[in-house]
């Protein structure tokens, strides 16, 4: 199934409040091959993701797409960085599948990351918490996969990794935890690869898509 829309007569009765009204008609049948991780600023997600992609042999391995953000370049993402002007006019050309807004920034997934979708392969994206509802609107059978860790470790991490000043990091921990209802939660409060072994038991015995 192309990840188009049918129409565009369908699509402007299936609009979702930060979410182009194409996906509404392309991912719906095509979500529970969408695995989306989620998880508190500082939980190690990124960490996590990159570390479970590489257990995977590369024929086996979901395609992790890449996200529009509207933030500099940094060591601890490949995101692709754009202005808010240009991130705006993505979304007016409706270049953007996903969209979300946290922590000031804009947040977006192309429409070609999540291509592979329509091949049988399984995608991940670096999701939102707050972006949940919406997505669930749009791909109902994806699989949620929330990252957890204690307060005081998530406060050491995010003064380590360097990408914000003091109270930025204080208004990031000081954020109430939204409901996640998620199929699976991984303790990330140990070693990366105690965290990375969790998933690949959940993965063993998830359902096939």
């Amino acid at each position: 199934m192309p990840l188009t829309a049918s129409s565009a007569t369908q699509a402007a009765h299936t609009q979702t409040p930060g979410i182009c009204p194409e996906a509404t008609l392309a991912l719906h049948t095509l979500s529970a091959r969408l695995v989306v991780v989620v998880g508190a600023s500082g939980a190690g997600k990124d960490s996590l993701i990159l570390a479970w992609m590489e257990s995977f042999a590369p024929p086996q391995r979901p395609h992790l797409a890449r996200r529009v953000i509207t933030r500099e370049r940094h060591p601890s993402e490949a995101h692709e960085p754009v202005s808010r002007a240009a991130f705006q006019q993505l979304l007016a050309a409706g270049r953007l599948a996903l969209h979300w807004q946290a922590h000031g920034l804009d947040y977006g997934v192309r429409w070609a990351e999540l291509a592979p979708l329509a091949a049988g392969r399984a995608v991940l994206v670096n999701g939102s918490r707050e972006h949940l509802p919406q997505l669930r609107r749009l791909a109902p059978q994806a699989r949620v996969v929330e990252v957890r860790v204690p307060e005081a470790l998530r406060a050491q991490r995010l003064s380590q990794r360097g990408r914000e000043d003091s109270p930025a990091v204080a208004a990031r921990l000081a954020r109430p935890a939204p409901p996640v209802q998620a199929e699976v939660v991984i303790d990330n409060s140990g070693t990366l690869h105690d965290a990375v072994r969790q998933l690949q038991r959940w993965w063993g015995t998830a359902p096939a898509a």
